[in-house]
C-alpha cells in the first residue's frame, strides 16, 4: 500500500506524540513490521553444526514481544541466552516486556518436538518446558 505523502515530510511541524503516532500508523500500513532483528549467531559454524546458520541473539523489533533462542540440552557454545534443561525441566525465561505476555509462539525449531508452558507467566518471565530437550528453538514471546 502506498500513501499519498510520507508523514516524514511535515513530522517536524507535529508535536513529538502525534509525530511518532502518525509515522507508527505509516510503518503498519506499509508493512515495516517486524518481530525482530538478528544480531548474532556466534559462534558462527556455517551449514553445519552448533548454530547452521541460524540466529541465536535478537534485538526487539518494533512489535510487542521479544525472540529468545534456546538451544539443546547440553549446548553451552551455542551463544543462546538459554538451554534446555533435562527432559520435563523448567527453564524460567526473563523475557523482559514489562507485562504479563499473551503468549508464545516456537517460530524455529531443529527437530520434533513440544514446547508449552508450565506455570503462569508474569510481568518479567515465562516458564516453559519442552518433550525433547535435544532440540533447539527460537521462541516469540508476546
Amino acid at each position: 500500500m502506498t500513501l499519498p505523502y510520507d508523514p516524514n515530510t511535515f513530522a517536524h511541524s507535529l508535536p513529538g506524540t502525534q509525530r511518532q503516532w502518525i509515522q507508527s500508523a505509516q510503518n503498519a500500513l506499509t508493512g515495516n513490521i517486524d518481530m525482530g532483528t538478528p544480531v548474532g549467531n556466534a559462534p558462527v559454524t556455517g551449514t553445519s553444526g552448533i548454530n547452521a546458520g541460524v540466529y541465536t541473539k535478537f534485538q526487539k523489533g518494533n512489535g510487542s514481544g521479544v525472540l529468545i533462542r534456546i538451544a539443546a540440552n547440553g549446548n553451552t557454545t551455542s551463544g543462546a541466552g538459554y538451554m534446555w534443561g533435562a527432559n520435563g525441566a523448567n527453564v524460567v525465561i526473563n523475557h523482559g516486556l514489562g507485562r504479563q505476555p499473551i503468549g508464545f509462539h516456537v517460530v524455529d525449531a531443529d527437530g520434533n518436538t513440544s514446547v508449552y508452558r508450565t506455570a503462569a507467566p508474569d510481568s518479567t518471565q515465562i516458564t516453559l518446558t519442552t518433550t525433547n530437550n535435544a532440540v533447539s528453538n527460537t521462541i516469540y514471546v508476546f
